[in-house]
């Protein structure tokens, strides 16, 4: 059994990670797979009765997996845009249970979210304020398009960048997949 994530167009047929475009933590072997029938070890076996979760962070577009409430670490970085909740399964039989929200998980994902938000606080903290007039207007330009961004704004994150000079470094189509998928 694989779990994992692909884009659309995969072919249904194989684990997911082994085909172009899919990533897979597989539960025979323990390792997962980028877009490779060659894994690479990542974490334990997992058979019946076990929970896997597959979690992604759109912040940093990375994917990590828990097995029953604990947290495995990143598994994956620098994913694409687009990608889709999967399952394969091998063996006659397999079945598979899947909650995508319905059901309180069994890894404590708040607890994760207070501690990414706590981390981004202390970088704010850190972020170092320039002491001339002129650099400060570029960190503003730079803070107001950040925020923009992530709130999903993007035809005023465009103008904005436009009317200031900045280069506007985030697909448009990234940023409306992310605010869909906050709606869920």
């Amino acid at each position: 059994m694989g779990i994992g994530l692909s884009a659309q167009g995969v072919n249904m047929n194989r684990l997911p990670g082994w085909d172009k475009h899919s990533y897979g933590y597989h539960g025979d072997d323990g390792h997962s797979f980028c877009s490779s029938g060659t894994g690479q070890p990542y974490g334990p076996t997992f058979t019946t009765g076990d929970v896997i979760g597959c979690g992604v962070n759109l912040i940093d577009n990375t994917c990590f997996y828990t097995k029953n409430g604990h947290n495995l670490g990143i598994a994956f970085t620098d994913l694409p845009p687009n990608l889709y909740p999967t399952v394969g399964l091998q063996t006659p039989g397999e079945v598979v249970d899947a909650n995508f929200g319905q059901a309180p998980f069994v890894f404590d994902i708040e607890d994760m979210m207070k501690e990414l938000r706590s981390r981004t606080r202390l970088a704010i903290h850190q972020y170092p304020v320039p002491a001339s007039q002129g650099e400060w207007q570029g960190v503003l330009h730079k803070m107001v398009s950040t925020y923009l961004v992530h709130h999903g704004y993007c035809a005023t994150a465009e103008a904005f960048a436009n009317s200031t000079g900045q280069v506007f470094d985030e697909e448009v189509t990234s940023i409306k997949n992310r605010q869909k998928i906050l709606k869920l």
